[in-house]
């Protein structure tokens, strides 16, 4: 079975740091992490110093522009890593919520020959209503051309790749959408396109707490199952230190050992 795992939570909770702890698990046996960083931070969280088993893809747009020089698209960068990637190795989408945006930058862009906010403003001039800026005026069968633009990609890196999966996002308070019915004990969802709460079997959220010890403050890493599969340990608020050994290490090694 492939492993499937969301981490989500706030800034500052962690979620990089434990995909670096995955990543350094990993290298005893010998496995690769593809890491497509779309809040490109992973390098300055790593000191500029990559674990040898880690291929990072720094992602600014949806598609690479030929005008000028970029880190690469998510189409390009998506497709490389297919072209790489072996059985048992990992993929990590980092910040995967932000791919969502990307896409729609990218759709007015090519549509429209504006920037997203420049749209946005356009719309709100012209309908002369301040909510119209919260969302580019775009009619359904646009819609339905950023998610299918936003499906082929996404669909390719988790079922496709035939690989274990993490993605990390932010979160987003609980309301009466359905992604709550999965994640209610928790009372957030991830943010991102809707479906990124259906997507893993296993998801996380990260938090910090202060801990007081003898007169002093400690900053706690803090971990709750928000859903995950049946027989495997759950977390409630509970300390955590390395994902990788407190909770992955019970239920993955690479299958020439298995």
């Amino acid at each position: 079975m492939y492993e499937r795992i969301l981490l989500m939570g706030p800034a500052g909770c962690g979620k990089s740091t434990q995909v670096i702890n995955v990543c350094k698990y990993l290298q005893k046996f010998k496995k690769s992490m593809y890491v497509i960083d779309l809040e490109d931070k992973m390098e300055a969280t790593l000191g500029g110093e990559l674990p040898s088993n880690m291929k990072l893809y720094p992602v600014f747009e949806w598609t690479e522009s030929k005008s000028k020089v970029s880190a690469g698209g998510m189409n390009e960068v998506t497709d490389e890593i297919l072209s790489k990637v072996g059985i048992d190795d990992w993929i990590v989408i980092d910040r995967m919520d932000l791919a969502w945006p990307l896409v729609q930058r990218w759709y007015v862009k090519t549509r429209y020959n504006e920037d997203l906010a420049e749209r946005m403003m356009s719309g709100a001039v012209a309908m002369g209503e301040k909510k119209s800026m919260m969302m580019p005026r775009v009619d359904q069968g646009s819609w339905q051309v950023i998610n299918e633009q936003y499906d082929s990609v996404i669909s390719k890196l988790l079922y496709k790749s035939r690989c274990n999966i993490i993605m990390t996002t932010g979160i987003k308070s609980g309301d009466d959408s359905s992604p709550f019915d999965i994640y209610g004990n928790v009372s957030v969802a991830p943010r991102g396109q809707k479906e990124i709460a259906h997507q893993p079997h296993s998801a996380f959220l990260l938090g910090q707490k202060k801990e007081r010890d003898r007169g002093s403050y400690n900053m706690v890493w803090n971990i709750t199952t928000a859903k995950d599969l049946p027989n495997r340990i759950y977390f409630d608020n509970d300390p955590i230190t390395n994902f990788a050994e407190e909770y992955l290490d019970m239920y993955y090694s690479p299958k020439e050992i298995r």
